[in-house]
């Protein structure tokens, strides 16, 4: 028993210590920390007493800790929390006020914030350190702004912080964070990095709202690029409002103002991320829906820019229940979409769920005990817009694809259908000036071939018809004009028959051990004739040598050009002709002193048909000395000056070439 009552007293006593400690610390001096001052407050509802009397109601108050919401006996209103009430604290510190700043939290009400300090006589000195408006009946009409951070104007080390509030508006009001105490430098820096990374945040959030849309009009992008940007512009803009910072830029803006704003900034959430979604699958969503929430939503637009403030609260939960519905629709098409495995589907079922998530946890952490209506938090809303906006990317990136794919189809189609023209028309053209050629070639060997025969059938009559009155004389010129003409019908159908060999590739090479020397010979055997009628001389010098080659194309591509140099020389005109080894090759070099031909004329020799003239012949003679070349390995190389002659240098190999 008496170990029972010992216990008991033990208890009692360590209760007692307890409960001396936590007002010991509530009481005790402050270091010059940072301190959130959430504990030691009292509470006096429904009162707005003087500022230096506050202090003198302390131990009558109600002891309360922060965040606090306001209960049901604060006043009338619909709900019990319209009315007044006054928060009171006494802060002792370390150092004299002066050296430190307050940062005065949030509230959900109309405020003033005052400091009483007492003289060594027990005087009250008031300080009036601020806030939003003050408060008392209807004050909310007249409030505007919000006080963020306050110095302390006077030295004492302790005094009473008294905060008189008022609420006409809100359903839920109250005390949302508690003040902070600090040394003036910490806290006054803290509390620019703090504004400065808000706006950083929303000013992020909107240039990327507005570069969005910018973008989408640059490249015509589909119209949900235009509802995501313009929803992140709206979420930067929330986040300024919901954390009261809007009045950083604007200290004059209405509180009523920035109420409605909030709230029209809410009611375009719901409606615009279903559109979202029916834009990024909208097969599989109702566009019926679409029109529905937004004309419900837009009623709620009406009240919140002209209903009475506690009427646009009211509303508040009706679009909760809207906007849960709006979220189940919103996975239910995201589900469907998953099953009809459509792209980016899995990945916004996934990221809705961690949106969800995130709202809850936010909503979790944000809102104080005990807890008020659903509070929207922009974060968690951003990380939807941006699972969106992914999903977006996927969209375009796949449609740009197919625009990029078709594009090339269609272009590679042009590219096709434009070759083909190409090669139509230079095919026509080809054609047209084959057909040219080869009537320009048929007329000539019409042409070339009468010429010999009618001087053949011309002799032969006359031989003939005038057997008895034919001089021998006259007898022997008729059979040598016969037999040269014989012998020049027989070269032209030599010619015409090795080019039809040659197009038909009938032409067989056949090489055989040649010394070059003895086809030079045969060479100036065949055209010293025709040499000795113009009285042109044949300067021919040519060494002897032992080379593998086709005897009979040498032969007759080197007869070729001394009778092209002999036909063009004019009388008493000079050939020369030189044969000698060079490297790998025995050359053949052919000069004469005809008219020449300038660079055009050349090419033009040396194309299959292309020579051919009425008053030159034919003209086979080069481009088939070139085919010859071709075929044995060798080459051919024409070096002409016009009215001085040209000179024609045959190359051929000692040993044939490797086919």
């Amino acid at each position: 028993m008496k170990g029972t009552w010992a216990t008991f007293i033990g208890i009692i006593l360590l209760l007692g210590a307890i409960a001396a400690g936590v007002g010991a610390r509530a009481d005790a001096p402050l270091p010059m920390a940072v301190t959130e001052l959430k504990e030691g407050w009292r509470l006096v509802a429904g009162q707005l007493p003087a500022p230096e009397a506050a202090p003198a109601l302390i131990d009558e108050a109600k002891s309360v800790s922060l965040p606090h919401i306001w209960e049901d006996d604060f006043g009338a209103g619909p709900t019990g929390s319209y009315g007044v009430a006054t928060y009171i604290r006494h802060i002792s510190l370390s150092a004299p006020a002066s050296q430190y700043g307050l940062k005065t939290g949030k509230q959900r009400t109309v405020y003033r914030l005052y400091a009483v300090t007492r003289d060594q006589d027990g005087g009250a000195q008031v300080y009036d350190l601020g806030g939003n408006g003050q408060p008392g009946v209807n004050s909310e009409q007249g409030a505007a702004g919000r006080l963020f951070y306050v110095d302390l104007p006077f030295d004492a080390t302790e005094f009473d912080l008294v905060v008189q509030v008022s609420n006409h508006i809100f359903p839920s009001a109250g005390f949302l964070w508690a003040p902070k105490i600090g040394p003036k430098a910490v806290l006054s820096k803290t509390h620019d990095i703090q504004i400065s990374a808000a706006f950083l945040v929303a000013g992020f959030f909107f240039a990327v709202g507005f570069l969005t849309m910018l973008l989408s009009a640059w490249h015509t992008a589909g119209r949900y690029y235009y509802i995501g940007g313009g929803m992140l512009i709206v979420m930067a803009a929330r986040t300024l409002l919901v954390d009261n910072y809007i009045w950083v830029i604007w200290p004059w803006l209405d509180l009523e103002c920035a109420l409605r704003a909030e709230y029209v900034g809410l009611l375009l959430l719901a409606p615009a991320y279903l559109w979202l979604v029916a834009e990024l699958y909208p097969k599989e969503s109702s566009r019926t829906l679409v029109q529905m929430v937004w004309t419900l939503c837009g009623l709620g637009l009406l009240v919140a820019l002209f209903a009475p403030l506690p009427v646009m609260f009211r509303m508040r939960d009706p679009y909760l229940v809207v906007s849960f519905l709006v979220l189940a629709k919103i996975f239910h098409v995201f589900w469907v979409a998953n099953r009809k495995r459509l792209p980016g589907s899995k990945w916004a079922l996934w990221g809705g769920v961690v949106a969800v998530l995130g709202v809850a946890l936010d909503t979790y952490l944000y809102i104080p005990v005990p807890r008020t209506s659903f509070e929207t938090v922009p974060f968690a809303a951003l990380v939807f817009t941006f699972v969106l906006l992914g999903l977006f990317t996927v969209r375009y990136r796949q449609e740009q694809d197919e625009k990029a794919f078709l594009s090339e189809c269609l272009e590679k189609a042009n590219a096709e259908l434009k070759d083909r023209a190409e090669k139509l028309d230079l095919a026509q053209a080809e054609a047209a000036a084959a057909l040219d050629l080869k009537n320009s070639f048929l007329s000539n060997l019409s042409s070339e071939i009468q010429t010999p025969l009618r001087t053949l059938v011309s002799f032969t009559e006359r031989l003939t018809d005038q057997v008895g009155g034919i001089s021998a004389p006259e007898r022997t010129e008729y059979l040598r004009l016969i037999r040269s003409n014989s012998a020049n019908l027989s070269k032209l159908m030599e010619d015409v028959l090795s080019v039809s060999d040659l197009e038909s590739g009938r032409f067989e090479v056949s090489p055989e051990p040649t010394d070059p020397k003895e086809v030079a010979d045969e060479v100036l055997a065949f055209v010293e004739s025709v040499a000795h009628e113009k009285h042109i001389l044949i300067d021919l010098k040519c060494d002897e040598a032992v080379m593998t080659i086709d005897r009979r194309l040498m032969r007759q591509a080197l007869i070729k050009i001394v009778s092209n140099a002999v036909k063009f020389s004019p009388v008493n005109g000079v050939v020369t002709i030189r044969g000698s080894k060079a490297g790998p090759d025995f050359v053949f070099t052919v000069m004469d002193t005809g008219p020449g031909m300038a660079p055009g004329q050349i090419s033009v020799a040396m194309s299959l048909l292309g020579g051919a003239d009425k008053a030159k012949g034919l003209g086979l003679g080069l481009p088939l000395v070139a085919r010859f070349m071709d075929l044995v390995g060798g080459s051919i190389q024409i070096d002409s000056i016009p009215d001085l002659g040209t000179t024609v240098t045959l190359s051929f190999p000692m040993t044939p070439q490797q086919s």
